[in-house]
Formats: C-alpha cells, sequence, structure tokens
C-alpha cells in the first residue's frame, strides 16, 4: 500500500488487487455497498497512520474510488466541511463537451444530482423545459440551507431520452454531480420539499 499526502485535506491511497483480495473485498462490493467502502477507506486511514494529521471529526469525507489498467485500486480521501464545496471535486469534468448536436446518440449522462443556488433558477429551469418536448422521469427536490437539489432516479438518467433534459439541466443549474455518495450524503442531510415528481409539479405552478 502506497499512501500520499497531496495537501492538508486530501490523501491518496494506493492498493494493488492482491491487497484487496487478501481483504475479502472486490471492487463489485466496494460499487453496491457504500458502507463497507466507507468503512474500507476508514481502515485505510487508520493503517496509514494519517489519522491524527487528517482529522475526520466534525467533518465529511469525499471518497473517490478508481482502478487503472495496472492492477492498482487508488482511493483518493478528501476532507470537507458543507456540501458546496463538493463541486470541487464531483462536478463533471469538460462540461459542455457532453452537448453535441451533431453526435448525441454517443452522449453518455450520469449525473443524477443538480444543484441551484437559488429557487428562482430552479423555476427558470422549469419554464424553460415545460416548451420543450423533454423527458423528464422521476425526480425529487431536496433543500440543504439555501441551496436547493434535484435529484432524478437512475433509471430516469439512463434513458435516451433524457439527453435533452440534461441540456437544458446544463444551462439553469449551478453545478452537476454524478457520485452515488455525494447523492447519499445529500438525501441524508438535507430536507425533502417535493418528492417523486417533482420538476412535473412546479411545472403546473409555473404555468398557473
Amino acid at each position: 500500500m502506497k499512501v500520499e499526502k497531496i495537501s492538508e485535506n486530501k490523501v491518496k491511497i494506493t492498493l494493488t488487487f492482491e491487497e484487496l483480495e487478501i481483504r475479502d473485498i472486490s471492487l463489485q462490493d466496494i460499487e453496491k455497498n457504500n458502507s463497507l467502502a466507507r468503512d474500507l477507506f476508514i481502515d485505510l486511514l487508520e493503517e496509514s497512520n494519517l489519522v491524527d494529521g487528517f482529522a475526520t471529526q466534525d467533518s465529511q469525507l469525499f471518497i473517490e474510488a478508481t482502478s487503472d489498467n495496472n492492477d492498482l485500486f487508488v482511493v483518493t480521501i478528501t476532507r470537507i466541511d458543507n456540501i458546496p464545496e463538493l463541486k470541487k471535486y464531483a462536478k463533471l469534468e469538460n462540461d459542455k463537451k457532453y452537448i453535441s448536436k451533431s453526435n448525441k446518440s454517443n452522449i453518455k449522462v450520469d449525473s443524477n444530482v443538480y444543484l441551484f443556488s437559488n429557487i428562482d433558477k430552479l423555476l427558470d429551469f422549469c419554464l424553460a423545459i415545460s416548451k420543450q418536448d423533454a423527458f423528464i422521469g422521476k425526480n425529487t427536490l431536496y433543500k440543504f440551507k439555501n441551496s436547493y437539489f434535484l435529484i432524478f432516479n437512475d433509471s430516469t438518467i439512463k434513458n435516451k431520452n433524457f439527453v435533452k433534459t440534461f441540456s437544458i439541466l446544463s444551462e439553469y443549474c449551478d453545478e452537476y454531480y454524478s457520485y452515488d455518495m455525494f447523492k447519499t450524503y445529500v438525501t441524508e442531510k438535507s430536507n425533502i420539499v417535493i418528492e417523486n415528481f417533482a420538476v412535473q409539479k412546479l411545472i403546473k405552478k409555473v404555468l398557473n
């Protein structure tokens, strides 16, 4: 196991797949079980002797886990204090390149959490999408402090017709995210405003 302290708030830990096997953990286990993944990452922090220098009490941990072609498993752990700071780490890279009028069939949308810094931006999105023949699907609206988080369920964002909705969302939201752990964090820490079909219900309010 190799440990690198990138900054005061970030640690990078690299393991081999063999080291994962010794722990009787597979990549599939990590992908399917957030609590198992978190326990593993906390154990890695403790084993790296960085716990004292990387205090986690009263802080949230944002964890990115990836694998490469060299049979290595890389975990980057970032200590954060509140949800808005996550946009530095969770936003999809290369933003607008995912919106291509000439090649929409190849677009893969995996962002299911959309942040609106105020209600007016959210209502502007609802008004804009109401004028389009766009697939919306199932979605729930959450509020954390002064921000609103629109979360679409997994089957909705995987629908090929969601691409058009995504292109409109990206124009009106402040940030969008593609990490399941972030989705879990939002749902646990935020209050539900409108459940299941939030956008559809808001559109009715906007048009009335």
